[in-house]
This record gives structure tokens, sequence and C-alpha cells, in this order.
């Protein structure tokens, strides 16, 4: 260890930054001067390092990665963990003092502050080095990394240097620090906790000097987040901001702001697996029918995709992202995060979002379905996929799939191959339609045959919509008009009994290249006009008569029945979806309906070759504790005001009051009370709320107290 005073500070951080020895990594500064700080440096490819440390030698040395040791299974895992840290401590310094040779024009206080800054991350490998030399462990002998090097070394500003290494590296170990002193406490290891204290006392004014400049350089009319976030330059992204456990506190201590740590406490983004992207697009089914970009969908439509833009957040995995214009609130995020819900990457969508995910490698693209629109704005990730990727889906083939003449199609081909008994017959088949003419006529068959109620449904369209109820096969002036302008727009429509229907199921499945896998059933209920209004989640049998039990389990018989059914079905629509070449989620509806005296089942009501809410309700089963009921549910404005409140925000906060969602004594599952699953205080006119009870009656209580009703 070398003392030397009155040394200039370009002279001290050369010899940091190229010294090959201790002696000059280690050097003490005391008395400094900043008189001929020179010409700035290029980044060299990789800073001076004594033996056994080079960062070429991680590709040329048996690697021994972080994970295979932070268990501390010995003594000597204990010391190769601070192995680690010391490199990055090394690696801090080094990148310190190129920030010095790099920015010799930076402000005088700044430069000065860093110098101490460097001198801090001396002391903390010095401590590291001792202490691993009392363990039995030597600084270089395993390979070390040279991520931040590679990360940081290429700053063109010292705003991109406060961005990366203080507000971001730095800012992680305010939470690296505090847990590991934590665990080697537990280890009965004082004096390794007492170096690691050391150095989260420090790094709290290590992130402190990097703020005070990053105020002072962000760009103005941004928050602190927002800045924070446009200055980071890729690899390096917020969520490596973050360490194990969340230490507000010592952010807070830091001088950060409580609105950006809310950020950064909530924000997600992969460290290293490709995400897969998310987009709500609830308008696809018009789309379709459109067949090509531009439609202008109702009110109602685009109130429920702006309510609902967050909605594949349920979908999600930890990593993945969601596109969308407003993100949910942060005490909305913290409390799904609070009950076990990945909190995925909320990016903007918008041309400059698009183009910034651009920059990353994705897995897949998921939208809500493959439509025009989507195919349109996802285009620009196209590039990041690899090969095998989930990608675009969309074709003149694909378009066909959404018709509800192809549906009926497959449905009279499965019914054709089958004998069992408890199916529909032939004779519920929708027929499709190419003109009035041929719908009157279809109609006066179908009452002729005992149907005198008919539904004709436009060939795209979803929730209800796009459909005429007749009776006694006479169409109304105003159903003719309607029929005519369908026709006009779409070309078809499909014609079929109006059954007395029981329930209605959906099936679904994911069809990929390397097979059809078959996810489950799910019960679900809709209004009058056919609009979906929730599921139940778990249970397909809550609250049903026991006639209708034993039918799905034939009748007593065969309690895999569905099951079975579903694994035939998946398999059967399989062949022509992969033909036409689609892959992705599949949700077909179901009916059992009363036919006279008996039920039976109608296996094909639809066939959706997207996502639809019957698939994120059987993902909130898992969410869900097995032994509960569950519903889920959509509520709007309307009703709520009915009820007495000024609006969904408000209902949420008195259901969710009186009845907090709680987890089970694990953690791991919701064992009851009342949770909104999409923001109540951004929605316009809908939201969703997920019920859990032991009952039915209980969830349906919840409602009941405030006034809200449950029709089924």
């Amino acid at each position: 260890m070398r003392y030397i005073p009155g040394m200039e500070i370009r002279q001290f951080a050369e010899q940091v930054l190229f010294g090959t020895r201790w002696e000059d990594k280690l050097v003490v500064l005391d008395r400094y001067e900043d008189r001929a700080p020179g010409e700035g440096i290029a980044t060299p490819s990789a800073p001076g390092r004594p033996p056994g440390l080079g960062l070429d030698e991680w590709h040329h040395r048996e690697k021994l990665r972080f994970r295979d040791v932070r268990h501390f299974h010995s003594e000597k895992e204990r010391g190769l963990v601070l192995h680690f840290f010391a490199n990055h401590e090394l690696l801090a310094l080094e990148l310190m003092a190129l920030a010095l040779l790099k920015f010799p024009q930076a402000p005088e206080k700044f430069r000065r502050g860093l110098v101490q800054t460097l001198k801090d991350e001396q002391e903390h490998v010095r401590l590291y080095q001792q202490r691993m030399q009392e363990i039995g462990v030597q600084f270089g002998e395993i390979p070390v990394g040279d991520f931040f090097w590679k990360a940081i070394g290429p700053m063109e500003t010292p705003m991109d240097f406060v961005t990366g290494l203080s507000l971001t590296l730095e800012q992680a170990n305010l939470d690296y620090a505090r847990h590991y002193a934590e665990v080697y406490r537990q280890l009965d290891d004082p004096e390794t906790a007492a170096i690691l204290e050391r150095i989260y006392r420090d790094e709290i004014g290590h992130v402190k000097h990097g703020l005070t400049w990053f105020r002072r350089w962000q760009e103005t009319g941004l928050s602190e987040w927002d800045a924070y976030r446009r200055a980071l330059r890729f690899p390096l992204g917020p969520a490596r901001a973050k360490g194990i456990g969340f230490n507000r506190a010592g952010r807070l201590q830091a001088g950060l702001s409580a609105d950006y740590i809310d950020e950064l406490e909530l924000f997600s983004q992969s460290r290293g697996r490709c995400p897969a992207v998310y987009w709500f697009n609830a308008n696809c089914e018009e789309q379709v029918a459109l067949g090509r970009p531009g439609f202008t969908p109702s009110q109602r439509v685009a109130e429920l995709e702006a309510d609902f833009q967050a909605l594949p957040m349920l979908l999600c995995v930890r990593d993945d992202v969601v596109l969308l214009r407003e993100k949910p609130a942060p005490s909305f995020l913290r409390r799904m995060q609070e009950l076990g819900f990945a909190i995925p990457e909320f990016v903007e969508c918008s041309a400059d979002g698009l183009a910034a995910l651009a920059e990353r490698k994705v897995n897949a693209l998921r939208p809500w379905g493959w439509s025009p629109d989507s195919a349109e704005l996802l285009d620009p990730l196209v590039e990041g996929l690899p090969r095998g990727g989930e990608g675009p889906c969309w074709s003149a083939e694909v378009r066909q799939l959404y018709a509800k003449s192809w549906s009926a199609a497959r449905l009279g081909e499965f019914l054709a191959a089958q004998e069992a008994g408890y199916f529909c017959g032939m004779d519920v088949v929708g027929t499709a339609c190419e003109t009035t003419e041929q719908v009157l006529a279809e109609m006066e068959r179908l009452a002729e045959a005992g149907f005198d109620a008919v539904v004709v449904k436009a060939i795209y369209g979803s929730s209800g919509r796009g459909q005429i109820h007749c009776r006694g096969g006479q169409l109304r002036a105003e159903q003719r008009g309607r029929l005519e302008n369908i026709l006009r727009q779409q070309g078809q429509v499909v014609v079929e009994p109006w059954l007395d229907k029981v329930m209605d199921l959906s099936l679904h499945f994911d069809v990929r290249t390397e097979g059809t896998a078959v996810a489950g059933w799910t019960r679900f209920f809709t209004d009058g006009r056919g609009q979906y209004r929730g599921s139940f989640v778990g249970s397909l049998t809550a609250g049903l008569d026991e006639e209708v039990k034993r039918f799905l389990y034939g009748d007593g018989r065969d309690a895999r029945r569905l099951p079975k059914l579903g694994e035939q079905l998946a398999e059967w629509l399989a062949e022509p979806l992969c033909a036409a070449g689609y892959q992705g989620p599949v949700g077909v509806d179901a009916m059992v309906y009363r036919d006279r005296d008996r039920l039976r089942l109608k296996p094909i009501v639809e066939v959706n070759p997207r996502t639809t809410m019957g698939r994120v309700a059987l993902k909130l089963q898992q969410a869900v504790n097995s032994a509960r009921t569950a519903l889920w549910l959509v509520i709007n404005r309307r009703e709520v005001t009915a009820a007495g409140f000024a609006g969904l925000a408000e209902c949420a906060v008195a259901l969710e009051v009186a009845h907090p969602a709680q987890l089970m004594p694990d953690g791991k599952q919701l064992s009851g009370g009342v949770l909104f699953t999409t923001d109540p205080t951004l929605a316009r006119s809908f939201a969703t709320v997920l019920l859990v009870g032991e009952s039915l009656d209980e969830c349906e209580g919840y409602l009941r107290e405030v006034g809200l009703e449950f029709a089924r």
C-alpha cells in the first residue's frame, strides 16, 4: 500500500485504473490537486488488474457463478461470496477512476466528491481482502466477471456515470449490503456483518452524491423516475437498481424521492430472460371484420379497452411486458404484489416505447387477439424474436378462424364423428347464410322443426354484439335493416336455434408447433345481451343443482367426462387451426341446455382463436386456495352508481375495507375477501373484482352488503 501526498487527481486515477499491482489499486491519497486534468481519454478494453483478476480470464478459466456459492454450505463458500462482492467494489473504483479521466472538464465539486467516493471503495476492497484472507480465500482464486465494466465503461457523459453507477449499481447495494449483513449475523459471523454494515452506510452517501448531480443534470420537465429511466443506457435497466429485499429506509436516507422509490419498488424488468409482450386489444373482433387497421370502436368498447389495458398482467410471469397507455397506480400494484401477483414491466404503447423495446430481445408477442391492428402495432418487435418464438399470427386464413360460420362447420363435423348421446343433435348446428332470403328460409325451416326462437349472428363479433333474436320465423322491419347492414359489411351471418341455456362453459388450450396443451375448463356467465359478466374460479359446480352436477359427471358414472372431452376437442380443432397457420391460445365456448325433459351439451358454440376472459379466470385459479369458492366479475359504473356510489373507486374502497383479501397461513394463496384486479382508481366505466369465500353464498354476500346484485 503506497502513500502519496499532493498527487494530481489525473495521476491518481491513472494509477488506479491502469495499475497491475495492489499498491496501485489501493494507493492512499491524502492531499490532492486538480490543476492538470488533461484531455479526456477513450474507454480502454479493460482496466489493469493484479494477477488472477483480469477481466479477460473469465473466458479462459473454469467459471464459478454466484448462485453456486450463495447458499453458504461451508466456510469456504462464505469467503467466496465475499470474493464476488470484492470484485464489484474493485470494478466500482476502477469505473470511478475512468470517469475522472474521461471527463476532466466536469465540475470541480463533482470530481472532488468522486475522489472521496473512490477512496471509500478502496477501503471496502481492503476490508474484503483482509476478511477473505482470515477465512482462507485469496482474491483472484476464482475468475471474475466483467458485466459492470461493459455496461458502464462506454459512458459518454458524467450523467451516464451517475445514472449507471451511483443510481443503479450502488443503489442496489443498499439492498444487498443490508441483506447479507443480516445473513452473516445469522451465520454467527459478526466480523463480516460489521464490514457489510460499514459498506452499507458508505453506499448511502455514494448514492446521495450521485443523486445530487443527477438532479442538476436531469432533463427538465420530467419526474425523477422518468428522467432516470430516460437516462439509463442499455444493458442497464431499473431492475438493476434493486437487490434482495427492498430497503426503502436506506433510499430515503440517500435523498431519493418517495415517488421515485414507489416506482422502483414496483418496477419489473428482465435481467436475462427474454420477456413475452402482452397487449390488450378488446376490439380485435371488429378489426378482424374490417380486415385492415383503422376500425373506430364504439364508446363502450373504447372505455373497456382503456379500463382493462393492464388486464394482461394477470397472465404474466415476472419479467414479462405489458403495453399500455397509463400505468396502474403504485398503491394498486403494491397491493397486488403483496398478495403474490407478479408485477410485469409496463411499457408505454407509443412509438417511443415500442422503439425502446425493439432494441431488446423478446421471446413472444401476445396480443389479446391477432388482428390487423395488433399485427401492425407489434411489427417493430418481430426482429427481436428468437427462431421459433411466438410471432405474428395474422393472415387471411387466420381471419376465417374468427368467423362463426367456421365454428359452426367444425361443430357439424365433430358431431358427425361422435356417438355420445349427451351431445346436441345436428339440428342445432348453425347455418351460414349470405342473403336475407336465405336467412328467412332457414328461420322458417327451424320453426317447422320446432325451434320457435332463433338467433341470427354476425360472423364477426364477440360478447353478444351483432346478434338478432327472432321468433316465429319472422323479422321485424328494424331487424331486417340490421341484418342487411351486417350482410353488407361481413358477407355472412349464422342462423341457429335459441336454446334453453342452463350454463356456459369454456375450454382453454394452446396450439403450438410442439403440440397442443389443454389448460382446462371454466364456467362463465353472461348478461341478458350475451355480454360477459364473470367466471367461477376453481369450482365448475358451485351453486348448481344435483341434476346438472350429475350430467357434468356422466350421471355419476364418469367423473372425467369434461376433461376427456376437453382433450378430444383440443385434438380435433388443433388440426384445422394449425392448417390455417394459427398458433396461440384458443377458447371454445360450450353450452349445457335443456332439451324438453333432458340436458344436452353443445360442445362448440364458437371457437375463439385468441385470449379470452375465461383464460384469465383459469390463471386466477393459481392464486386462490382450492378449498375456497371464488367469483371473478366485471362490474360497471352504471350498477355501482345505482347502488349509491360515486363511482367504481368508491365502491372498491367499500368492498375491500369491509372484506380485505387474506392469504392462507403459508402466504401463498388467497383464502378469502375481495380484491379488485384492475385499478378502480383509473376506471371510467368498468372494473374487475375477485371475490373469495368459503361458499358461493359468502361471495355473493359481499356484493349484497353494498347494494350490488349478482345475477347468473
